[in-house]
This record gives structure tokens, sequence and C-alpha cells, in this order.
């Protein structure tokens, strides 16, 4: 599989965010896509970049960025032979009491053209519910049919029924920010941990409780060293870096340092 690394991939967009992660309301089956745009058509749009991305094989990680207070952010994006993104998978987790899931984006250039969310939605916490929700976009990336399914235990989601709700349009800007390094997604130097087996390094948002990501140090090139010799000079500098994820057991991922400047 052809990975990249964000260090050489940087995109520039503009798009506003809308949060779409509350509870819509649920309505009679009346309301139908836009002329033109039934859902066939949507499915074989999403069929094409899945076929694209089989044959190129290529994906581009986000850093894994995380809060002290339990939120956090990943982003997968599935380029074609080109090296255009086509698709993007974000997970996500808020704090204790909100809302934590995945969110799969397939584009039409830098707009949605179909999002498919599934998460535990914790609005109401005497019922908790597992959701899962599509919805389906115009050329603007304004969404024209949301429907989902709701139910108390997450297993019960394969044999649930679809209902159209209230239209929910998500906006992209977020994930390109996490990929990009930017906004509360910008990476500084945050410090180094350093323990009897393995020394990691630390880069992140400059503010308390802001998102930080760790990468574990298994060589030092000449950034790593000259960080080794006065970190406290470093600490808040704007830093680009490049990594890998690697997998064990399970699903579990960590991300190893290959590679830094100062930005």
């Amino acid at each position: 599989m052809r990975k990249f690394s964000f260090y050489l991939f940087i995109i520039t967009l503009s798009i506003a965010f809308t949060s779409c992660k509350s509870e819509p309301k649920e309505k009679e089956i009346t309301e139908k896509p836009e002329k033109g745009l039934n859902e066939t058509t949507w499915d074989n749009a999403m069929k094409k970049i899945d076929d694209e991305i089989a044959i190129s094989d290529a994906v581009a990680n986000s850093l894994y960025y995380s809060k002290e207070s339990g939120e956090s952010e990943k982003v997968v994006a599935y380029l074609s032979q080109d090296n255009k993104i086509l698709k993007v998978e974000e997970s996500y987790s808020g704090k204790a009491n909100e809302n934590s899931g995945r969110v799969v984006y397939y584009l039409n250039n830098t707009l949605p053209m179909i999002t498919i969310e599934r998460f535990e939605d914790k609005s109401n916490l005497k019922s908790v519910n597992f959701v899962e929700r599509i919805s389906y976009y115009n050329e603007k990336g304004e969404a024209t049919y949301t429907k989902e399914k709701r139910v108390v235990y997450e297993d019960e989601l394969p044999n649930a029924s679809f209902q159209a709700v209230d239209l929910v349009t998500l906006s992209t800007d977020k994930i390109f920010r996490i990929l990009n390094q930017e906004g509360e997604f910008q990476t500084t130097f945050q410090g180094l941990v350093e323990t009897d087996a393995l020394n990691y390094l630390i880069v992140g948002e400059p503010k308390e409780d802001g998102y930080t990501s760790a990468m574990r140090i298994e060589f030092e090139d000449h950034f790593i060293k000259e960080i080794y010799k006065s970190p406290k000079k470093f600490m808040n500098k704007k830093v680009r870096v490049t990594f890998q994820v690697s997998r064990i057991q399970g699903n579990f991922e960590y991300q190893i340092y290959t590679g830094g400047s100062w930005d």
C-alpha cells in the first residue's frame, strides 16, 4: 500500500464548518432526493470512487490528535492514482458526555457528495442511541436528502430501517484542517517524553488542554539531536513533521517519527 506524508501533501481550502452531531427529528418519508439525483445515482458514484481507490491503493494518514479531556481526532484520506483525495474517514471522540464515532466522506472535488455517519449519540444520557445516518449532497455541497436509523444497541443497526429526517449538512473544513495540521491542529513543539525503553516527540496546539500528538522516536536525526540539547528553547515553536503509522496486534496503532523541520 502506498502511503503519503502530509508534510509533502498540503491542501489549501477554506470552507465553513458546520457541526452536525445534534439529533434530528424523524418525519414521514415523503421527502425525496432532488430530481436527477436519486439514490441509485449516488450509490453508483460511491462505487466508482471505491473502485478507483482499490486500483490506486494510496492512503494518507493524519496525526492522531487527543486532549486530556478525552477528545480525539484522526483522519485517513484515500487517494486516486494522481493523488486526488476521493474519500476521507474521520474517527472522533468527545468528552465523557459527548458523541463519538466515525464519518465517511465521499468527495466531489473538495465538497461532500455523500456522508455516512455512525456514532453513539449521548445528547440524552437517559436514552443513549446508536445512529447510522446518510446524507446526499448537490454540486454545491448542500445536503438534499438525509436518512438515518437509530437503535438502543449497536448490533441492532444492520437490521433496522432507515427513516427520513431533517437535512444534515456536514462540511469538509475540519477534516482538511486536521490533514494540513492547521488551526487547532497546528503542530508546535510541546516537549519530549523519555522512558527507559522509548522516547516520544510531542507536537500540537500551544495551549492548555489543546490537541496534541505523540510520535515514537526510533532514531536520532539532526533535528531530534538539536531538540535534545535544549528542549525549553524550542517550546511552542512551529514544526513540520513526517511520520509513519504502524500497527501491532489487534487494531492498536502508534506513530513513528521519520523527520522534522522548523516551520
